[in-house]
């Protein structure tokens, strides 16, 4: 699982995995190591998404109120 994140991986990124698959357990605690280890930080969905002063655009991408980013203008 490693192997196809560690090249992707950025900040704010969100990581699904399925319970009840063979690997995921195992390959857990691997992953959160190595995440933080990248200097990133695990945290909740709701942690990462609901802050005051942010929007989601239409893309998915959580931008700061008044972002004036390509990505962020049609929301603010």
């Amino acid at each position: 699982m490693w192997k196809r994140l560690d090249e992707k991986l950025k900040k704010g990124d969100i990581i699904l995995s399925h319970n009840g698959t063979e690997h995921t357990a195992d390959s857990l605690d691997k992953l959160l190591t190595n995440i933080e280890n990248k200097g990133l930080k695990v945290v909740t969905v709701s942690e990462l998404i609901y802050k005051e002063g942010y929007t989601i655009d239409g893309n998915g991408t959580q931008c700061t109120v008044g972002d004036a980013s390509i990505l962020c203008k049609l929301h603010n």
